[in-house]
């Protein structure tokens, strides 16, 4: 029925048809009742299909809480001495040797390791976890996993009261390696073997077994989309960052490079954190690169 019609029939018919309809005979108290009483009469057809019950309503699960509400999800972190995934096994670097001794400045010395030094050799052994140093004169030095022994020398050790070895901070938000991070000081990201260092001063460190004809070391700003911000040859397996370079910015993530015939063959992440709670020793500053 068009709308101009429905407005040509008034309230009272259409309550008059539908009783028609429904089989009631329409009185004067229906004209006079208001327009939709009449609903209110009208019998309910026993014929028609009864409605499903509701399904009841699943229990709510119950909450499993694995973290205080509210608490950032951060993963554990690990102890970073010894580097296993930063390419090397080594607990210790040499910090200074003299002339004559089996191993030089900047050398790796691992767990078990001997080293036999002449009668008045000195060598100190710097330990990767940043906490310790230790000064022998003469004698065979057996390497351990946190300090090292000597049979007929002397020992001295420069230990850090209450020292923390640095760990890395992985954080579930992070975005991965190469784009812009979320950082928590020093900084985060998935997945990322990170060096943190005390100081801005880092040495670069590789295994020159693994890793021969290396010419070349670069620095990587990560945090502007890998700029290069420091490049430099090498003849050595090792090289420092020198003072007159860029200053490196406290929290950014930065990568070094080592270069080889053109290809980056050995890589490494790391920032700089100054309120870290470790000596600034040779190995609090070394950034020992792995295979990219």
């Amino acid at each position: 029925m068009g709308v101009a019609r429905l407005r040509k029939l008034g309230i009272g018919s259409i309550a008059a048809g539908l009783a028609v309809a429904f089989g009631l005979a329409a009185s004067p108290t229906m004209a006079l009742a208001g327009p939709f009483d009449i609903l209110k009469s009208l019998p309910i057809p026993s014929n028609l299909p009864s409605m499903p019950a509701a399904a009841p309503k699943p229990a709510a699960p119950t909450p499993t809480t694995s973290a205080a509400p509210g608490a950032m999800m951060v993963t554990a972190s690990t102890q970073q001495a010894p580097l296993h995934k930063l390419g090397t096994d080594a607990v210790a670097v040499v910090e200074t040797a003299t002339p004559g001794a089996p191993v030089q400045m900047m050398d790796y010395v691992f767990a078990k390791q001997q080293i036999k030094l002449p009668a008045k050799g000195k060598v100190s052994l710097s330990y990767l976890s940043g906490c310790l140093t230790e000064t022998f004169t003469g004698g065979t030095i057996t390497v351990g996993l946190k300090d090292a022994t000597v049979a007929g020398g002397v020992r001295a050790q420069a230990l850090r009261p209450g020292c923390k070895p640095p760990t890395p901070i992985v954080l579930a938000s992070a975005s991965e390696a190469g784009a812009t991070v979320n950082r928590v000081t020093p900084f985060t990201g998935v997945d990322w073997d990170e060096r943190t260092l005390k100081a801005g001063a880092p040495v670069f460190k590789w295994d020159k077994t693994k890793f021969a004809g290396v010419t070349t070391i670069r620095i990587r700003d990560m945090e502007k989309g890998g700029e290069v911000v420091w490049e430099a040859p090498v003849t050595k397996d090792w090289i420092a960052y020198p003072p007159a370079a860029a200053k490196l910015v406290v929290g950014d993530p930065y990568k070094a490079e080592a270069v080889a015939g053109g290809n980056v063959v050995a890589s490494a992440l790391f920032s700089i954190d100054p309120a870290l709670d470790v000596n600034d020793s040779m190995a609090s500053r070394v950034v020992p690169l792995s295979a990219s």
